[in-house]
C-alpha cells in the first residue's frame, strides 16, 4: 500500500510517497513508517509544474536548502558549498529578495555543466517568503519521526575563518594603539619624576627648658613612673606647676583668725602648749582657706528650713537635754552640715551632741572655699530646737 505524506504552508507544499517496510511493527501502527521513498514533489505557489525527483533529488534539495538558509540568515559565506561535491540541487541569490533554485539532470552532479548552458531539469526563482516557507516544509518533514525516520541533517559549524569582521583594520587597531602611547608617556612621565633621597633615622637630641618649667604630663595621684627629666621647682612651685600661686610665693603669713571668726574658718586655738583641739568642733576649713558667707536672704532661710528638718528628724527620737546647749552651725549652699562649734559651757562639757549624726562626711572633698551661712541651734531642756541665723 503506498503511503502519501504531506507537509503544507501558504507558499510551499512537499508532498512525499513512499512504503513501508512491511515489518510487524509498521502493520500494527496506526499511522504506518514511511520508510522507502519512492517520488517527492515540491509545489511552489506561481509555478504551474512542481519540482519532482526520487530521493535522491530529495536528499539534495534538503541540504542545499538547509545550508542556504544558514548563510543567508548568518550572513557568513561558506565557499565549499559550491565545491566539486555539491548535489543535484543548488540555490543561488540573485538579489536581496530573489533566491535562484536549480535542479540538475540526475545522471550530472558538476557544476561545471551549468557554466556550460547544458540542459537544466528545473530553475525556479524563489522570493524571501517562498524559501522560508520551503525551509519550514522541510522542518515538518524531519519533526515527523514515521516519515524516512533513517534520513537526517547533518549540521556542522562553520570555521571561524570564514567570518569577517565587521569593524575596519582601522577601528579594531586604535585601542592597542592607543593602549601603547598611554604606556610610553607613563614611563616617560615616571622617568622624569626624581628619585626621594632616602636617610636614616637620626637619635632625638634633648632640648634645654630654657624656663626653667617641667612641661611634661603630670602624673596624676601621684602614682607611676617619675619624670625621666625632672626639673628643680622653682619660687615656690611644684613640679608640673606652670603659673606660680599668689599664696604659695607671698612671705607674709596669712593672719590668724580671731574668735569671733566664722566656724568655717580655722578652729580656735590657744598658743598654751597644753591647749589641744577641742572634739566638739567637727567639720570646719582649713586655716588656709577662708569661706565666703551667704548673703542672700531668701537663700539663708531655705537653709535654715532644710537645716530645721534635718534636726528634728534627728531629735525626735533623743531624750531631752538636761541643760541648754547652743551650737554655731555651717550649712553649704546644698543643704549639707559641713561644721559646728560649741558656744556654751553645757555644749562643750557635753560629749554627745545629735549634731554629729548630720555632719556630712564626704567620700572625697569638697570646694575649700564654698559659700557657707552660719546658723544659731539651741537645744531646749523641753525638747524644743530653736534655729536662727547667726
Amino acid at each position: 500500500m503506498t503511503i502519501r505524506r504531506q507537509y503544507s504552508l501558504p507558499n510551499c507544499t512537499l508532498v512525499l510517497e513512499g512504503l513501508s517496510d512491511g515489518s510487524a511493527a509498521s502493520h500494527l501502527d496506526i499511522r504506518p513508517v514511511l520508510s522507502i521513498l519512492m517520488s517527492a514533489e515540491c509545489y511552489v505557489t506561481g509555478l504551474g509544474e512542481p519540482l519532482s525527483g526520487g530521493r535522491e533529488f530529495f536528499e539534495s534539495l534538503v541540504r542545499a536548502v538547509s545550508s542556504y538558509a544558514q548563510e543567508f540568515m548568518s550572513g557568513v559565506h561558506y565557499p565549499d558549498r559550491y565545491g566539486p561535491n555539491v548535489g543535484m540541487v543548488q540555490l543561488h541569490r540573485i538579489d536581496g529578495n530573489l533566491h535562484r533554485l536549480t535542479v540538475l539532470p540526475a545522471e550530472t552532479g558538476s557544476p561545471s555543466q551549468i557554466d556550460q548552458k547544458t540542459e537544466l531539469s528545473a530553475k525556479v526563482d524563489l522570493t524571501t517568503v517562498q524559501l522560508f516557507d520551503l525551509v519550514e516544509a522541510i522542518d515538518q518533514f524531519f519533526a515527523d519521526t514515521q516519515t524516512l525516520p533513517e534520513l537526517s541533517l547533518q549540521l556542522t559549524p562553520i570555521s571561524k575563518r570564514y567570518v569577517k569582521s565587521a569593524e575596519p583594520l582601522a577601528k579594531r587597531s586604535l585601542p592597542a594603539v592607543v593602549g601603547v602611547s598611554s604606556l610610553a608617556l607613563a614611563a616617560m612621565a615616571f622617568f622624569l619624576v626624581p628619585v626621594p633621597e632616602v636617610q636614616r633615622p637620626r637619635d632625638p637630641v634633648p632640648q634645654p627648658n630654657a624656663g626653667g618649667q617641667n612641661l611634661g604630663t603630670p602624673n596624676p595621684g601621684g602614682s607611676g613612673s617619675p619624670d625621666p627629666n625632672p626639673t628643680p621647682a622653682a619660687d615656690g612651685l611644684l613640679p608640673g606647676d606652670q603659673t606660680p600661686n599668689a599664696e604659695s610665693i607671698s612671705p607674709t603669713p596669712s593672719p590668724a583668725p580671731q574668735p569671733d571668726d566664722s566656724p568655717s574658718a580655722t578652729p580656735q586655738s590657744s598658743t598654751s602648749p597644753e591647749s589641744t583641739p577641742s572634739p566638739v568642733s567637727e567639720g570646719l576649713a582649713s586655716p588656709e582657706v577662708a569661706a565666703v558667707p551667704i548673703t542672700d536672704p531668701g537663700e539663708i532661710e531655705q537653709l535654715r528650713g532644710k537645716l530645721s528638718q534635718q534636726i528634728d528628724g534627728v531629735v525626735k527620737d533623743k531624750p531631752p537635754v538636761d541643760a541648754e546647749l547652743v551650737y554655731r552651725v555651717s550649712v553649704a549652699q546644698d543643704g549639707a552640715l559641713v561644721g559646728y562649734k560649741s558656744e556654751n559651757s553645757a555644749a562643750v562639757d557635753r560629749s554627745e551632741t545629735p549634731l554629729s549624726e548630720l555632719l556630712y562626711k564626704p567620700v572625697g572633698s569638697r570646694p575649700p572655699a564654698e559659700p557657707l551661712a552660719d546658723f544659731r541651734v539651741v537645744f531646749a531642756p523641753d525638747g524644743t530646737v530653736q534655729v536662727t541665723p547667726w
